[in-house]
């Protein structure tokens, strides 16, 4: 007996955009469907297709790459370089992103980055390349020589409305101020402040509506900023937290969208998550992974007094990027997958780029 063929899908463009809407959000996803036919091509070159692909993956945009900062001394200026991490055909020319010349990386988040130049704050959209220069409030510029700078930007899903918290430490008073703008009424909210022994280092990670930076001070603890309430918190790391001399600290947000921390001690990383605080703001949390580093990544001994440092980590793609005396690698922290991504011998700040990438651009 002849086998009846199999029923062929209905020609029904609703059942192709919804199959074509599962796609990959790699930048190569929808240049090459648009290649099939041209029914596709008109699918997936439609706009509204296009808001509705990036609606549907905006919860895991990829990474792209990272940029680093790299000084200049003939032009005196900070270049800020980007490298790529995918692999063709979705790699992005290193050449693509023409980051503004002036200013110092402060944060890359939901594809936006924020750079510090003098008294004003440049938003930027290495995509687009959109640029929004922002004057501090006038409190953010006294006796700004003896004042570090931090900051974070955050975008809306659904908009190009951005809201940016900044961030000073006024090194004699030790303290720390902040203030959050948002991009919709161009104003700057009231100046809060909180006392601190320490200034704050890397970029911060957004848990729910909390951001974290890290407190500089080894086994400082957190600054915990509420994005809802505007307020300001130290969380000390519990004593049952073994933190050894030398190691590195970074806030995660784990799997489950809560507060966790790497710890890396010489070529041991240890991961912690299940977090809660407790009161006098003391973070407590449960061991979850400990990875020994020169087994996954193959490393040679050394005698390197840095021989590894955490500088790096995209929340997206829960990736961290780690420097060694090998090379940078970037290990994506659930599947512990790696990739060496530079050969770099000096340990200085990377900044994950994660976004979407529009189709056919590459």
């Amino acid at each position: 007996m002849a086998v009846a063929p199999p029923a062929s899908l209905p020609d029904n463009e609703d059942i192709l955009r919804n199959i074509l809407l599962r796609l990959p959000p790699l930048p190569s996803s929808l240049p090459r469907a648009s290649l099939v036919n041209k029914l596709w091509h008109r699918i997936v070159s439609d706009p509204a297709f296009r808001r509705r692909f990036r609606a549907h993956h905006h919860k895991a945009p990829p990474l792209l790459g990272f940029f680093f900062e790299d000084f200049n001394f003939e032009q005196q200026l900070d270049l800020h370089i980007f490298t790529p991490t995918l692999d063709v055909p979705d790699r992005i020319p290193s050449t693509r992103f023409s980051c503004p010349s002036k200013g110092s990386l402060l944060d890359f988040c939901n594809g936006l980055a924020l750079l510090h130049y003098g008294s004003k704050a440049v938003v930027w959209d290495p995509v687009t390349n959109y640029q929004c220069s922002i004057d501090f409030p006038p409190e953010f510029n006294i006796n700004c020589h003896v004042r570090i700078y931090f900051g974070a930007v955050m975008r809306d899903p659904n908009s190009s409305a951005f809201k940016l918290v900044m961030l000073y430490y006024a090194v004699f008073e030790r303290t720390l101020c902040a203030s959050v703008y948002e991009s919709e009424s161009e104003k700057w909210g009231e100046i809060i402040s909180i006392e601190t022994f320490s200034d704050i280092s890397k970029p911060s990670v957004l848990v729910g509506n909390k951001l974290y930076f890290l407190i500089r001070y080894r086994s400082g603890g957190f600054l915990q900023f509420d994005l809802d309430n505007q307020s300001m918190a130290v969380i000390q790391m519990s004593e049952d937290i073994p933190i050894p001399e030398g190691s590195h600290v970074q806030a995660l947000r784990t799997e489950d969208g809560g507060l966790g921390f790497a710890v890396v001690s010489k070529h041991r990383m240890q991961l912690w998550g299940k977090t809660a605080i407790s009161g006098g703001n003391v973070v407590r949390g449960e061991l979850q992974k400990t990875v020994e580093l020169d087994q996954l990544l193959s490393l040679r001994p050394s005698t390197d007094v840095h021989e590894s440092s955490v500088i790096g980590y995209d929340e997206v793609n829960n990736t961290i990027f780690l420097w060694t005396t090998m090379g940078v690698f970037m290990i994506q922290l659930e599947s512990m997958k790696f990739k060496k991504v530079s050969e770099d011998t000096c340990i200085r700040g990377y900044f994950p780029f994660a976004s979407f990438y529009p189709a056919g651009s590459i």
